[in-house]
């Protein structure tokens, strides 16, 4: 999958940061709403820092500090005009997602309002592990964390990974069934490509979802979209 086109960028002109940034603030591209459909600043800049290496384009920046209304950066890899380009895609997905008066500052973007982060329903069943399914499912995208799954659900890390194995599994299964159960829908439902699939559903590349998605499926993603979105083997559902 390519960086530039999978945000609906031209990928032998992207354009200027002003115009790459108006683009993408108006841009209904899958991709940009699976980056900006948690309107957190650094959560967006840490799922676009993904979808570089998702698609291995060899431009990296690291987030090195989140303030209130400011994200600061520091260059690791890549030529300046690539890192410029990331600063400027980035704003454009801030716009996207709401926010207001969002400027770069060198290797920083500062905003002045964001929206309220919507709180997420995990539904009414007797059990955790159906609510940290649909926990993951509500924004598969995000490099998802025991302890960052924990907090949203009132516990401590400890305590969610107990629950869990009281009820036979583990947030690592939790994980990786969520992601199957989406992108299996995906895949039945949705004319994505395999690379957006993937990254939408908060695999590392597509080594990775090949290899998660056999493992529960018992086929490849595009053998089971081929063959009509049929599990050849059982599968715990998350969803």
């Amino acid at each position: 999958m390519d960086f530039f086109d999978a945000l609906g960028l031209d990928p032998a002109e992207p354009g200027s940061p002003e115009g790459i940034a108006a683009r993408l603030a108006g841009s209904q591209a899958p991709v940009v709403v699976t980056l900006v459909s948690v309107p957190d600043p650094a959560l967006i800049a840490e799922k676009l820092l993904r979808l570089d290496r998702y698609c291995a384009t060899g431009v990296r920046l690291a987030l090195v500090a989140v303030d209130e209304t400011r994200l600061a950066f520091e260059p690791v890899e890549g030529d300046p005009l690539a890192q410029e380009q990331r600063l400027a895609i980035l704003r454009g997905l801030l716009l996207r997602a709401g926010l207001h008066d969002v400027e770069i500052d060198g290797f920083a973007i500062t905003w002045r309002d964001a929206p309220e982060v919507p709180s997420l329903d995990t539904g009414g069943s007797a059990r955790l592990t159906d609510h940290l399914g649909l926990l993951i499912a509500s924004d598969p995208a995000r490099a998802w964390r025991i302890e960052e799954a924990a907090e949203y659900l009132g516990l401590s890390g400890r305590s969610l990974q107990r629950y869990l194995l009281a009820e036979g599994g583990t947030f690592s299964e939790a994980l990786r069934n969520a992601r199957t159960d989406v992108s299996a829908r995906l895949l039945r439902k949705s004319d994505l490509s395999l690379g957006e699939i993937g990254f939408t559903c908060g695999y590392a590349d597509q080594a990775h979802f090949q290899r998660e998605f056999r493992k529960v499926a018992g086929q490849t993603p595009r053998n089971f979209r081929k063959h009509g979105g049929k599990i050849h083997k059982p599968v715990k559902m998350a969803l």
